[in-house]
């Protein structure tokens, strides 16, 4: 008799188990995104209910960036893919294609045109050159944009999983509040600031510049050209007759040009993360948001322009 009661409680158990592996309630929506930021949002948004990782191996420069097909694989078996829009990032888009866009969702998709910023790559030093028009793409790190765009990942995964509503909501409105934070502080750091140009490395802070009313200068271009020889002088003449003290190191953009330009002009380095992907450094950290990230950025930035 005992051993029948001990089998009869062992099936239960077994079965109470099986019934809770098999339930869809608790299995967690699994998310692949692009850039940092993306993934940062869709964690906090989602909680326990969402597992998510970037395309982009860490430290990585996004403008060389080549999926594999297992990229491509993964995403076409996940429940949904992030990435900014089709327009403003072409090695995505294609990877949409690829899946036919079933469980995709570009974040940027709805932004107006005028609230992209233009920005026009030469391609030689010849006068009359071509001039090729895109539209900038580091759109993640203005605030302003990242409400909406976070306001985008609630609402889908709130469409793919309505049971969690409560929990998509209630996280959403926590990190918008963050985000607004973060918009006051770059406010404040911006409002009399003791100079109005910001030197970096490469062109990745041109919304935050546009949104903060300052310049932003790159020593690389958009996407990470090289400035020619006649553009190497003249911004170590700028730096010098502007007297400016730093320029901004950013995590993931590989730095000779600007050392050289450094030594030249006498500036101290500021570490400026683009956020575009983490380092493995960075990655190491656990508790790293995209908050904690653009925490660091306001020192960088405010000892930029008012020190």
């Amino acid at each position: 008799m005992k051993r029948l009661t001990k089998l009869l409680l062992m099936g239960t158990l077994v079965l109470g188990a099986c019934g809770q592996n098999d339930s869809p309630h608790e299995e967690q929506l699994k998310v692949y995104t692009t850039v940092f930021p993306f993934k940062s949002m869709t964690e906090q948004i989602g909680g326990s209910h969402v597992d998510v990782k970037s395309i982009y191996p860490n430290g990585t420069d996004i403008h060389t960036f080549e999926p594999t097909q297992q990229d491509t694989l993964n995403i076409a078996k996940g429940d949904l893919f992030i990435y900014s829009s089709d327009e403003l990032d072409p090695v995505a888009a294609k990877m949409n294609k690829a899946v036919n866009g079933s469980n995709t969702l570009a974040v940027a998709a709805n932004l107006a045109e005028k609230q992209l910023l233009e920005h026009h790559h030469d391609h030689d030093e010849h006068e009359h050159e071509e001039v090729e028009t895109a539209h900038d793409p580091h759109v993640w790190l203005d605030p302003v944009m990242n409400k909406a765009f976070a306001e985008e990942i609630k609402n889908r995964l709130i469409k793919l999983d309505p049971d969690n509503k409560a929990d998509y909501n209630q996280n959403y409105q926590k990190l918008v509040k963050d985000i607004s934070d973060i918009d006051a502080q770059l406010k404040k750091i911006t409002q009399h600031p003791r100079r109005d140009t910001i030197y970096i490395s490469h062109e990745s802070i041109g919304y935050l510049a546009n949104r903060y009313h300052f310049t932003e200068k790159g020593v690389s271009g958009m996407n990470n050209e090289e400035p020619s020889q006649q553009e190497i002088v003249t911004m170590i003449n700028d730096i010098n007759e502007l007297k400016i003290p730093y320029i901004l190191y950013e995590q993931n953009i590989p730095s000779k040009i600007t050392d050289v330009i450094k030594a030249k002009t006498n500036t101290e380095a500021l570490k400026f993360h683009n956020m575009s992907v983490l380092t493995d450094e960075d990655a190491k950290n656990k508790d790293v948001t995209y908050q904690s990230l653009m925490k660091e950025n306001i020192t960088a930035l405010d000892q930029a322009l008012n020190h």
